[in-house]
Formats: structure tokens, sequence, C-alpha cells
């Protein structure tokens, strides 16, 4: 008898027994069970999205005759120089709060005290240089910030260490060199050199539908296009807008530091597209897709803003769209997905690399963050099943261009195919461990932590003087409520680590430098075994 059979057979058993009881007392004596009035509803920890008619433009795949989605449908085919304008940002999307985020982020900062928009302001005529030149931004009432991963049971691990502000400098206080990345260039049949000569040479449009099938040089060209507004001349300071916190710790001869980066309120949410890749293969079962099927619809409401888009993705050995183009948040297209997802039936095999691999068919608008949650046991039985291959080959081809958050649905996941390939391509990941039939139930508690994107695209640059190894490579996305890890080390005696941080918020780009004085910081002597721990899933990535 399996493991899941006999958790069935002993809930069935206890169900009996407790219904025997009852009866039994009523049969006895009639007045033992008082009458208890109905209680409240729970308050959900946030109320669904309103949605009005349908917007312009938004034509949902008409599914009603589909009784179940064909393992053996393609994706739909691309039309080629087809365009799509990004809408503006909602007033009502920028000034989201996430109440309850302290029960669903991976990481938060311990300690830090509310404060009004007017305590944030940068008080430019308070500013005072030192010697270096450099700039002291106001001091943040940061006590003792950590960042403490969730736990299965949704508590946090760990304690939280001392952390002290950091510096602000001009943005040409030092040269900067790029900390190395893993090329990308392995994947493609072209040279590095010709293919971004090329990406340069061609002005972007995004498409408005899906491709056909992962073409590497248009995944090169929203690349560049990424780059490009990333790089704008004219970006906003960085320092009015996040706090920074590290703490640093000394072991033999090196020096281990960790920052932290956390947004503050005056810093906009942005429009985001997302989708969800749904493992409909027969290992996942009928009463786990059941489970999805209803988190789902869920997710569609709840971590959605005002001028995001969706869409929703089946795969087994093969991958299908519910939609052939991004659809806006109104209800004919929540009732489309609806209809979808109640169609959507087990069986076949998975093929995770084709899968995952297939969110790069999706037209990535530079001036929009895309995020992508895959729902999956891990089992590769199909195409590339290689762990280690799985996860070097889509984190090159990808190089943080999504943000891929990854749910397992049983105990029994590939812990270190979601674990590793989301903490390298921008992301989180959760597996559950519960009943078969309650699979889907955290799923809306993990897309709540990348609901309110308010930095994109983050790309960390060190000081030329400064012979820093970092991780991780690529930087997760900045949230509303949440906060962004980064650790890494210098050789003992440096006394500050000087770098400068790029992102996008929307079509806006951001640029700060900061310097971190390691004598004057907290100490924390859990930092050297996270930065091993962050190094070893770099080379796994690899």
């Amino acid at each position: 008898m399996t493991k899941e059979r006999s958790e069935e057979v002993l809930l069935i058993a206890i169900v009996l027994s407790v219904a025997l009881h009852i009866l039994l007392m009523v049969y006895a004596k009639s007045r033992v069970m008082t009458h208890v009035a109905a209680g409240v509803e729970r308050q959900s920890r946030r109320p669904p999205m309103r949605v009005t008619g349908e917007l312009p433009g938004v034509r949902p795949v008409r599914i009603d005759a589909i009784d179940d989605i064909k393992a053996e449908k393609d994706a739909p085919r691309a039309q080629e120089n087809s365009r799509v304008s990004a809408p503006g940002i909602d007033s009502a999307g920028s000034s989201a709060v996430m109440p309850g985020f302290e029960n669903a982020a991976a990481a938060v900062v311990d300690g830090i005290k509310p404060k009004t928009e007017d305590a944030y302001r940068f008080e430019e005529e308070s500013l005072k240089l030192d010697e270096r030149g450099s700039v002291k931004i106001p001091v943040v009432e940061i006590e003792t910030p950590a960042v403490r991963p969730m736990t299965a049971d949704g508590g946090y691990a760990g304690a939280p260490p001392a952390a002290v502000p950091v510096a602000i400098a001009p943005r040409s206080a030092a040269p900067a060199v790029a900390v190395p990345v893993p090329a990308a260039d392995e994947i493609g049949k072209l040279p590095r050199e010709e293919k971004l000569s090329e990406v340069q040479s061609e002005s972007f449009t995004p498409a408005s539908e899906v491709f056909e099938k992962v073409d590497e040089r248009i995944v090169e060209r929203e690349k560049a296009a990424v780059r490009e507004l990333v790089d704008a001349p004219d970006a906003e300071e960085l320092a009015k807008f996040v706090n920074v916190a590290a703490t640093a710790q000394t072991e033999g001869p090196w020096t281990y530091f960790k920052v932290l980066f956390s947004p503050r309120s005056n810093l906009p949410v942005v429009p985001k597209d997302f989708v969800v890749l749904i493992d409909a293969s027969g290992s996942i079962g009928k009463d786990r897709i059941k489970s999805i099927r209803a988190a789902a619809r869920g997710i569609l409401r709840s971590a959605a803003n005002s001028g995001d888009r969706f869409n929703l993705v089946a795969f087994r050995d093969r991958y299908s769209y519910a939609f052939r183009s991004w659809q806006r948040c109104t209800g004919e297209s929540f009732a489309a997905a609806d209809r979808w997802l109640s169609s959507l039936a087990v069986h076949g095999r998975t093929d995770v690399f084709a899968t995952i691999s297939s969110v790069l068919t999706l037209p990535r608008d530079p001036q929009r963050p895309l995020i992508a949650l895959v729902v999956t046991d891990g089992d590769a039985n199909s195409g590339v099943s290689s762990t280690a291959e799985i996860l070097s080959k889509f984190t090159a081809l990808n190089d943080g261009l999504i943000s891929v958050y990854m749910y397992g649905v049983r105990s029994t996941a590939n812990r270190e195919l979601i674990d590793t390939l989301t903490r390298g391509n921008r992301g989180e990941s959760f597996v559950y461990d519960g009943m078969r039939w309650r699979a889907g139930s955290r799923m809306e508690e993990l897309s709540e932590r990348f609901r309110d994107p308010v930095l994109s695209d983050l790309r960390l640059v060190f000081s030329s003087s400064v012979a820093a190894e970092a991780y991780p490579r690529r930087l997760k996305n900045i949230y509303r409520g949440g906060t962004l890890e980064l650790v890494g080390r210098v050789p003992a005696g440096t006394e500050e680590v000087a770098f400068s941080l790029k992102g996008l918020g929307g079509r806006d780009a951001y640029e700060g430098f900061f310097r971190i004085p390691l004598a004057d910081v907290g100490s924390d002597r859990s930092i050297p075994a996270k930065w091993r721990e962050e190094r070893n899933i770099d080379e796994r990535l690899r």
C-alpha cells in the first residue's frame, strides 16, 4: 500500500470515528450538543481584483467545444511584423500595498519601522560631503535587518544580524567594471560579437503573439532592448527610492559581506506580464490537477494589478497556450481562462526543459517585467532529463530575461531542479508536501511574492578597485514589501566595497552608486556559509 493510499485510509477512519461518536452523543443525550451560530466568513488577505468589460483588442481564443487540451497541439504560430503598444501605469497599481505579505515573502527585513512618505524624502539641503566626495544618506530606522527564508510551515528561520545604512556616492565617483557572468553564446550558433552587432543594428518592437518556437535571435534582440533601457543616460537617482543596509564577517583571508536592498514607499508598482505553466502530465494525477486548476483561477484574480497581462500554458511532452497573445485582466479574459482550465486533463509524459524554455516564446516587452510561475512535480521523463543539463542550458539561454518561480506539487519533487533553477533565474520556489487533493493550496501564497514589482532587470557593477566575488550573479526583481539580498567576499583588510546598481521601473531607468565601509558595519557569522552556498548554486548553473 502506497503512502498516499495509507493516508487516505487513515483519514477515512478518523472521519467515520468522529461521525459515530457524534451519533452516539446525540442518541444518548440530545442536549449534549449546543447550537453555535455561524461565524463571520474569514476575510482574505487581499480581495479579488475588480474587473470591467473587455478592452479593445482583447480576443480570447474560443475553446467552448474543446473537451481536453491534447498533448499533440503545437504552440500557436506567430505573425511576423505584428506590433503591440505598452499601456500606461495605472495609479491604483502604483500605490498598491501588500497586506499579509509578512507570511508569504521568502525574505523580509526585521526591525524596519513604518515611516511616512515625508520621512523618506531626500533632503538635499541636509546632505554633507565627506573628504572622498561621498554623500551620506539620511539614517533610516533599520535596527536589525535580516533575511529569513520561508519554511514549509510558513514560518521563518534564522536570527537577525545587526546592520547599518550604506553611504552613497555620485555616479562618477569611481570607474566600474562588470561582475563576470556566464556567457550565453555557447547556446547560439553565432559568436557573441556577431549577435550583438546584429541585435543593435535592428530596431526592436515587441511582438503581439507568441512565437512558434524558441528563436535565439529574437531572444537576443529582447535582451538588447532591455539593456538599452537600463543604460539610459537620464536614469533617476536610485538612492532616493531604496534603503540599503549591510553586515560583514572576516574569516581567514577573506572578509564576507551581505547587502540588503528594500524599496521605499515612493517607488511605484509597475505593470507586469505573468504566465502560469501547469504540468498536466499523467504523473500529476486527477486529484492534484483539480486543486491546481482552482488555485490558478485564484491567482488570476489575486496576483494581477491594473495594467497587468497574463497567459496560461499546459505542458506534457509538448506545450500549448490558452491564448495566442497576452491578455489584459478583464472579466471576459478571466472567464475564457476559467473555461480553458476546466478543460485541462492529465495524461502523457513530461518534458521539463522544453516546457521551461517555452516561456522564451512569449514576447517580452522591455518596459514590463515578465514573470513565469511553473507548477510541476519536477519529474522529467521526456526530452532532456538530466537535471544538470536542464539547469545549465536554460539559465544560459534565459540569462535573466524572465523571472522564473516554481511550485512543486509533491514532497518527492525534484528539489535540486526546482530550487537551483529559480535561484539562478531571478525567482523563488516552494515545494508542497501535504495531501494530494490540496496540492495547489500554497500556490497563491507563492504568487504574492511577485505580485507588486517595483524594480526589474537589475545589474550590479563593482568598482574597478574592488576585487569582489558576489552572488547571485542575476539579481532578483525588487517587489513592494520585499527585499533583495547580495552576498560577496573581498580580501581581508579591504576598507570598503563600492558598486553601482542599475534597474528598470517600467520605462524608467534607475541608477545609484553605493559605498560600504566594512569596518563600520555589524557582524554576521552566517555570511561565509551563505556565500559558499550561493557559489555552489552558481557552479551547478554553469
